[in-house]
This record gives structure tokens, sequence and C-alpha cells, in this order.
């Protein structure tokens, strides 16, 4: 069976400041809907260095959440909101920090899957330990940098089933890319004079990248069919193969994968 979701944050934090701030919380939604209250799950971020708690995830847009009170306790008997003004003072302090920790609750706001660095003291782990809600290993998320000739990737070890790997952008995409850069570095230099000679009145900046879908499959594994979590940038989503991979581990990497294109890439 292949299922359709989507990665989105709550709120509007981490896109404004650029880096990940304790208790960020992102959604993931099925394919076409986007109310909050209907999403699959719901992946908190926590910092490292405290422990991380099961307390039921409650969301505030614009806002992380904290599970304390005034003055640091529980106050009220819930969570309170945590202001704009906190969140960008501890993000201010995180910044070049470590991998925070990544928390995937249910529907029912109980933990799912915890995604811990294997490197807890670096801010680009190479390696993620994945642990089902009793602490028992999943198995592993490996990530591996691009260097010249060589694409990024991203390597799913299960404890049971295959390895599955994942690389930035096609062969074919890549190919496509390098010839047509001439071109599209063409039309951008001329968007650019456009936006000078106007001051600014005009703005049509011709936006362009290298490729970025990447299509998660064990080795020797047919293209499309064969797919067990396949992201396409354009749709800004993920199409999963709950044959083929389990839904903790489908929604640990994506979590860690959209992460990672909102405040790292």
């Amino acid at each position: 069976m292949t299922l359709n979701f989507t990665v989105d944050i709550t709120g509007t934090t981490g896109m404004r400041t650029g880096e990940w701030a304790d208790g960020e919380e992102f959604l993931i939604l099925p394919d076409q809907r986007m109310k909050q209250e209907e999403a699959l799950a719901r992946v908190r971020l926590h910092d490292p260095a405290e422990p991380v708690t099961s307390v039921p995830v409650t969301s505030v847009p614009g806002a992380a959440q904290a599970g304390e009170g005034p003055g640091g306790g529980t106050g009220g008997g819930g969570l309170r909101q945590v202001t704009v003004a906190e969140v960008e003072q501890r993000t201010e302090h995180r910044r070049g920090s470590p991998h925070p920790v990544l928390v995937v609750h249910g529907p029912d706001d109980a933990p799912m899957v915890t995604v811990r660095p294997a490197e807890p003291d670096v801010p680009e782990p190479s390696g993620f330990r994945l642990e089902d809600e009793h602490g028992e290993e999943l198995g592993r998320i490996e990530r591996r940098a691009s260097r010249f000739g060589r694409r990024a990737a991203w390597r799913i070890v299960p404890v049971d089933g295959p390895v599955l790997t994942g690389y930035r952008g096609s062969l074919l995409g890549w190919a496509g890319f390098i010839i047509t850069f001439p071109v599209w570095l063409l039309f951008f230099l001329g968007s650019l004079l456009v936006t000078l000679v106007t001051l600014g009145e005009v703005t049509e900046l011709l936006v362009w990248g290298a490729p970025r879908r990447v299509a998660w499959r064990r080795r020797g594994a047919m293209p499309v069919t064969g797919n067990a979590l396949d992201f396409r940038y354009m749709r800004s989503g993920y199409r999963w193969n709950a044959e083929l991979l389990e839904p903790r581990v489908a929604y640990a990497q994506a979590s860690l994968h959209y992460f990672h294109k909102m405040h790292k890439d």
C-alpha cells in the first residue's frame, strides 16, 4: 500500500530564525490535508542535554511549548506558552550547538519513535539511533554529506529488513542540471540586471538549484516500484510504501530529512 504525506512546521519560529528551538514542532499530515487535528503524527525537537519526557504534545502556532509553569515548576497543572522572546533567546544560545533529539508522537500523543544523534555533542552527526517507546533499538539512520563527484545520501539500516539508501537527485537529474546550467545562469544574470536597472521595482529573479529528489530503496530494487520512501521537491511531500518500510521508521527518516532542509540546507 502506497501513501502520501507531507511534513510541515507548526507556526513560524524555525522559519523566522533559521535555527531550531527547543520545543519546536513539525506535523506529519496526510496528503492534501493541512488541518492540524488530522495529523498522522507530531514531531518535537528536544535539547540533547536534557532528558526527554513523554509529556503530551500541544501545539501553539508561532511558539514552542514547555511542560513547566512560571518559575520552572508545573504551575497550573498544564503546559505554559513560551513567549517569542524566550524562543529567540534560546535560539541565540543554541547557534552551533549539538543536533536536537527528535521525538515522533502518534495522534494520541504517545511517543512512537525517538531519534537520537549517535554523536550527541556535534551539530552535524553522521548517524542517528532509532528507539521505540520502550527504548529498544529500531535501527539506524546514517547521513553522508555531498562531496565533489559524490552525491549526498541518507541510509536507513533497520533492525529487521534490508538497508535502504536514498541519494540526493537521480543520475539523470544531475546530468540535466550540468547540461542546462549555462542556460539558467544566463537567465539569472539577465533577471538580476533587470532588477538593478529598475532599482528593485521589478524583482522577478529566477530561482534554480541542484536536484533535490530523494528515493530510498534497497540495492538492486527497481526505480519507482521499489521505492520505500520517495521525496519529491516540487510537491514538498513524501510517497511511502507501507509494505517496504514500517511507519515509525518512515516518519523518523522524513522528520530528519525535513529538519535538515529547514535548518541546515
